[in-house]
């Protein structure tokens, strides 16, 4: 089974705190993402597939 690690990252742009401190393991299925405008979505998506580097932090997949 294929497994996506997230583990303590963080990502900011300047002094913006656009990602905090995220640890989950996401596993076969359907998972979303919830959240206001801002929250970080899309930023943890960009880390989760390879486009962008978290600034601490790491992404495992497998």
């Amino acid at each position: 089974m294929t497994t996506l690690q997230i583990d303590h990252v963080s990502r900011w742009f300047g002094n913006v705190v656009a990602v905090n401190d995220i640890t989950m393991n996401i596993g076969p299925g359907v998972t979303g993402l919830l959240g206001p405008n801002g929250a970080g979505k899309s930023t943890l998506i960009n880390m989760m597939g390879g486009f962008l580097a978290p600034s601490t932090g790491t992404v495992t997949l497998d």
